[in-house]
């Protein structure tokens, strides 16, 4: 996921300083350099702070990572305003990374099961 290149974005559009952005966020500017430079992750909590921070939804905070992913044709997380991606985005980083995968295969299934009733 490349979600630093992203927040840094949205942190430069907003003419905050690293140190101003990591402030508002509770974060140690360093803990969010890496973030931002894409070496560590941040966490669901910190993802939310970060969003906050930059008065951005979670789904707007992940639009530009999830539609650079390649994988299935996956379609972008929608742009603000979509509460129920937001509400889905928020469970899902709150599960484990094992949890996850069992998470997204279920939602393919259901739309699989949705595309086969149409049919």
């Amino acid at each position: 996921m490349r979600i630093g290149r992203t927040i840094r974005e949205l942190r430069l559009a907003s003419g905050s300083t690293l140190e101003e952005l990591a402030h508002k966020a509770g974060l140690d500017a360093s803990n969010l350099s890496r973030i931002e430079r894409d070496l560590q992750e941040p966490s669901a909590g910190c993802a939310w702070r970060i969003a906050d921070a930059l008065h951005v939804t979670l789904g707007e905070l992940f639009e530009d990572a999830a539609s650079s992913r390649q994988h299935g044709g996956a379609e972008p997380v929608p742009r603000g305003g979509d509460r129920q991606a937001d509400s889905l985005l928020k469970v899902f980083y709150r599960l484990s990374e094992t949890n996850r995968p069992l998470a997204v295969q279920m939602l393919r299934i259901l739309e699989k099961s949705q595309r086969d009733s149409a049919d």
